[in-house]
C-alpha cells in the first residue's frame, strides 16, 4: 500500500475511534484552548460576515464548525471519508467534498478566504506542499487570504526528532510518527511564493496553545 492510501487509511480509523470530535481530529486539549485557536485564526483570516471559506483539510468540522458564525457560507475538503461524513453530520448547512488537497474540485477564483491548519506536517514531501499551495491560491479570489497553519518550522526539526522513540513509533500509526512529519524552512518557501503571492507572513501562535514554540502560521495575501 503507497504511504498516501496509507495514510489515508489511519485517518478514517481515527475518525471512526471515538466519539469526541478532538479525539477524531487526534487534539484532544481542552474547550477552552479550542476556542483560543479558533478566536485567533478568525483574527488572522480577518474573517467577514460576507466571506465564503474554504478548509482544507477540515477533518470532522470542529475548528471549521466554531468559524462558520463569523463567514457567510463554509466549505470543506478532506481525503478520508469517514471525516467528510463527521462533517457533514456537524454543520448539515455547509458543503463537504472527499478529495486530494492538491486536486481541490473548485473553480478557479471560488473563494474570499482559505484556511489549512494542521496539516502540512503530513504531506510526502515539500514538491507536494508546494503543489497544494498553488492549488490554494487558484481557487481563492484576488485580495483575498490564505492561512496555513500549525506549520512546523524546520529550526526545530532535529530538536523535535531526536525526541522520537523509533522502536515505539514502529507500534503506531504513521501519521503520529514524529520522525516522518515534514518541517519547512519558511525563507525557502516564502522565496518560492514571492511571483505568486502579494504577501508572504509567518505569524507565531498565542504562547497558550500546546506545541506553539515549534509550530507557526503562514498567512498569505493574494
Amino acid at each position: 500500500m503507497s504511504e498516501f492510501l496509507t495514510k489515508q487509511t489511519e485517518w478514517q480509523q481515527q475518525a471512526e475511534s471515538s466519539d469526541d470530535l478532538k479525539l477524531q481530529v487526534g487534539r484532544p486539549q481542552s474547550d477552552e484552548s479550542w476556542q483560543l485557536l479558533a478566536k485567533d485564526v478568525v483574527e488572522k483570516l480577518k474573517l467577514h460576515a460576507t466571506d465564503n471559506l474554504l478548509d482544507v483539510g477540515c477533518g470532522s468540522g470542529l475548528l471549521l464548525s466554531k468559524l462558520a458564525t463569523n463567514c457567510a457560507y463554509v466549505s470543506g475538503i478532506d481525503y478520508a471519508q469517514a471525516m467528510v461524513d463527521k462533517a457533514q453530520a456537524l454543520l448539515p448547512n455547509a458543503q463537504f467534498y472527499c478529495g486530494e488537497a492538491k486536486k481541490l474540485p473548485f473553480a478557479s477564483r471560488s473563494f474570499d478566504k482559505l484556511l489549512s491548519y494542521s496539516i502540512f506536517h503530513y504531506f510526502p514531501d515539500r514538491e507536494y506542499a508546494l503543489s497544494v499551495v498553488k492549488e490554494m491560491i487558484r481557487v481563492v479570489k484576488p485580495g483575498g487570504i490564505i492561512l496555513i497553519g500549525d506549520v512546523l518550522d524546520a529550526n526545530y526539526e532535529n530538536e523535535i526528532k531526536s525526541k522520537s522513540n523509533l522502536a515505539y513509533e514502529q507500534k503506531i500509526p504513521n501519521i503520529h510518527r514524529y520522525s516522518q512529519w515534514q518541517f519547512y524552512d519558511f525563507v525557502q518557501l516564502e522565496r518560492e511564493l514571492s511571483d505568486l503571492v502579494s504577501q508572504f507572513e509567518v505569524l507565531t501562535q498565542p504562547n497558550e496553545l500546546a506545541l506553539s514554540g515549534y509550530r507557526k502560521d503562514i498567512r498569505l495575501w493574494l
